[in-house]
């Protein structure tokens, strides 16, 4: 079990410090109603809110040794596994995401959907969900994400059919957009974003293993995620003094235990990990 980096901070946390105060160099404060006493006056402290810029260098440096997305998406492809669809979050679900944090969570499971679908040359699935992620990325107000987005809109409708060019403009997108996970702007939105899009991923690839007849191959796949699992836990540990993400958090510490050595990933840990894995995701889904 990983050692608890950062301890959770009394009173109201709110994820919205990671947006609103990520300009700040101070712990920013809130007051907090204490009650009111028997002449009718009401009182009143101030509190710490949770400030995830405090902890960006921990979060950067989480990401510089994080196994990337993109070769995850393209291991289950080469394992010969069947696309599922049905297993991934429909583009209609986005307007459920009302609030910044869930809408950050959105993004990372999308963030990987669209890459799967990308990995299996569903160019109409790719093409659905893109303008989803552009309007989630707006509502969170990533300028310099959005203004790379808008650069591929024409793309979509000059370029339909044409693989090689799906392959190449996805893949664009989402290697200018993964530059800011290393600048520590926003450092706790990517966070949230690396996390959903590896429980995406996690939750797809070993829903498939139950249902594959012959597991042996993508069973040595779900092994080999150990590091995957390791970082996502960090970046929740370090994120775990909000309120929003503690439950997150204690939900994988549980599934970390079954990464933690390098003995083979057998079909009993399947079983046991598999549902602790979906009642995550489904967590974040809408």
């Amino acid at each position: 079990m990983l050692k608890k980096m950062i301890s959770s901070k009394a009173g109201v946390i709110l994820l919205a410090a990671v947006l609103i105060f990520s300009g700040c160099n101070t712990q920013p404060k809130v007051k907090q109603d204490k009650g009111t006493n028997s002449k009718g006056q009401t009182s009143s402290v101030e509190v710490e809110v949770f400030d995830a810029v405090k902890f960006k260098d921990q979060i950067v440096e989480v990401f510089k040794t994080a196994p990337k997305l993109s070769e995850f998406v393209n291991l289950i492809n080469e394992v010969g596994v069947t696309y599922m669809l049905e297993l991934t979050v429909p583009p209609e679900n986005a307007e459920k995401y009302i609030t910044v944090y869930d809408q950050c969570l959105a993004v990372g499971m999308y963030d990987f959907d669209v890459l799967y679908a990308k990995a299996y040359n569903r160019q109409d699935i790719v093409a659905q969900l893109f303008p989803v992620q552009k309007n989630l990325i707006g509502k969170i107000g990533l300028e310099k994400e959005l203004a790379a987005m808008k650069k591929y809109d024409g793309w979509f409708k000059r370029n339909q059919g044409k693989s090689d060019s799906l392959d190449a403009v996805v893949s664009d997108i989402m290697n200018e957009v993964s530059k800011n996970y290393h600048s520590g702007e926003r450092a706790g939105v990517y966070a949230l974003f690396s996390v959903s899009a590896n429980v995406e991923g996690l939750y797809i690839l070993t829903q498939t293993a139950l249902m594959a007849k012959d597991k042996a191959k993508i069973l040595d796949l779900i092994g080999k995620q150990r590091e995957r699992v390791k970082t996502s836990c960090q970046l929740l540990e370090i994120m775990s003094g909000d309120k929003n993400v503690t439950p997150i958090f204690e939900k994988m510490k549980p599934i970390l235990a079954y990464f933690t050595d390098d003995k083979p990933f057998t079909e009993k840990k399947l079983t046991e990990v598999a549902p602790l894995i979906e009642q995550m995701r489904k967590g974040f889904e809408k």
